[in-house]
């Protein structure tokens, strides 16, 4: 009886583990890869297999077929998006989506992303942290900077938070300390459109601000939304609350409108470029812009490391104290790790 026992459960892990492996890859030599499906996030294929110790990182264009023994959600350029059974269709080179009683064909080129139904907690999880330090030994000038980001994805949604934090001290000038942070929820609606909710830190001493909390509702669009890159705006609505440092120690409130977009582009091997910029029209102060800007680029290096120049610039058109730059940036060069 016992035996009976150890043996049916000795099946039952077998059937379970089988079931997990059933996924094929093909790739563009007609290598047959059989595993499991991770995911599929700018323009890399995540594959796990049970003889590897870790996932498979496979480039988008060097698949040339991909089946699926259970239901995944699949994004398809033009906003569309299936949950369902993949299958290659060697004849035509395609391949077909079974989604209940509906099969869609469709080339690899048009499938941007691909989420599994099933993902584990940690399979979610995106983390990136890097530091820089730089030092002249001429004015006694040294620059610390930390960035951090964490974001956790679901199959409609997505949360997201970051920070960077940038201290600068120099002889005969003092210390000048810049603190930026975020989170950030989107949620996808219909196609490529999507509603964003937020809130965004800053804290400068450049600009003489303790802290500005900026609190932020709207929609956006994917203009483009391939493989190789995202091309993202938005519109909505902001409520800046400022609090300034002494000598001033002033509190002002500013109701603001919102307008922004993001350029990502990643299909350019090792490297990966991001341009995002985002304006605040003031309705309760006339004539006042605020713009917040970055351009960031990325090497990535071996075992998840990579190296990154970004520069973030805050522009504010009618300062709501004296005696205060209008324009406040930082250029950083940092290395790092990521988790994704």
């Amino acid at each position: 009886m016992v035996k009976k026992i150890i043996l049916s459960a000795f099946l039952g892990f077998s059937a379970l583990f089988a079931s997990a492996q059933q996924d094929t890859l093909i790739s563009a030599t007609g290598d047959v890869i059989i595993g499991e499906i991770k995911s599929l996030s700018k323009n890399v294929l995540s594959f796990d297999t049970d003889y590897a110790d870790s996932e498979f990182k496979v480039d988008w264009k060097e698949v040339k077929g991909l089946e699926s023994g259970r239901a995944v959600v699949v994004f398809l350029t033009e906003g569309r998006k299936y949950t369902g059974y993949l299958k290659y269709d060697e004849a035509d080179d395609k391949v077909k989506i079974t989604s209940g009683g509906l099969e869609v064909k469709v080339d690899l080129s048009e499938i941007v992303k691909i989420n599994t139904t099933n993902d584990k907690f940690k399979d979610k999880i995106y983390i990136s942290i890097d530091a820089g330090y730089s030092y002249t030994k001429a004015n006694n000038l040294s620059q610390l900077s930390m960035t951090g980001r964490v974001k956790y994805t679901e199959t409609n949604w997505n949360l997201g938070g970051g920070v960077n934090n940038v201290s600068t001290s120099q002889d005969e000038v003092g210390t000048t300390k810049r603190l930026e942070a975020n989170v950030d929820f989107n949620r996808d609606i219909y196609g490529h459109a999507y509603a964003f909710a937020g809130m965004e830190f800053l804290s400068s001493s450049e600009q003489n601000l303790d802290l500005r909390t900026t609190s932020k509702l709207g929609v956006g669009y994917y203009f483009i939304r391939e493989n190789g890159l995202y091309l993202q705006g938005g519109l909505g609505l902001a409520n800046a609350h400022e609090q300034y440092a002494a000598p001033d120690n002033t509190s002002k409130n500013s109701f603001e409108g919102l307008m922004g977009f993001e350029f990502d582009a990643y299909d350019t091997g090792d490297l990966s470029f991001r341009l995002k910029s985002t304006a605040y029209p003031s309705f309760s102060n006339s004539g006042r812009w605020r713009i917040n800007s970055e351009v960031s680029a990325k090497w990535d290096l071996p075992l998840d490391f990579y190296i990154k120049a970004s520069f973030v610039h805050n522009f504010d058109s009618k300062p709501q104290i004296e005696n205060v730059d209008k324009g406040d940036y930082v250029f950083q060069t940092s290395i790092g790790w990521e988790w994704d």
